[in-house]
């Protein structure tokens, strides 16, 4: 019986990691987004830098538009996040999805602007 608990342990321990839910320090690092809306001709890539909650960063929307970017990041425990991105003149709120790796997410945003778009990201 001993040896059955003993073998059975690793199993268990490893499923738990499995079902673990994520974590607002799951977003620590830094991230490539990319964002776009085709019907509005809006394409965008941002690199930031998350770290307990808050990041900074650059983006390049299109070809000619670049600005720095701060904002808070958070993620519930099913995975769900949203970052609050704030730049000069505006902001975007997210709406994403963090992968069960937690090195990717998908999602939506919108912007003060009124445009909004699909989003997603890969962990660096």
């Amino acid at each position: 019986m001993k040896k059955l608990l003993l073998a059975a342990f690793p199993v268990a321990l490893f499923s738990a990691q499995l079902q673990a839910g994520c974590k607002t320090p799951d977003l620590n690092g830094t991230w490539i987004m990319y964002q776009s809306n085709l019907a509005e001709q809006h394409t965008g890539r941002c690199e930031i830098n998350v770290a307990r909650g808050a990041f900074t960063g650059h983006c390049v929307m299109g070809h000619h538009m670049e600005f720095d970017v701060t904002g808070t990041a958070s993620v519930d425990k099913n995975c769900s996040a949203s970052l609050q991105m704030d730049f000069s003149g505006g902001s975007s709120t997210f709406d994403l999805q963090l992968a069960r790796n937690k090195l990717v997410f998908v999602g939506q945003w919108s912007n003060t602007f009124g445009t909004g778009g699909i989003s997603n990201g890969v962990k660096r």
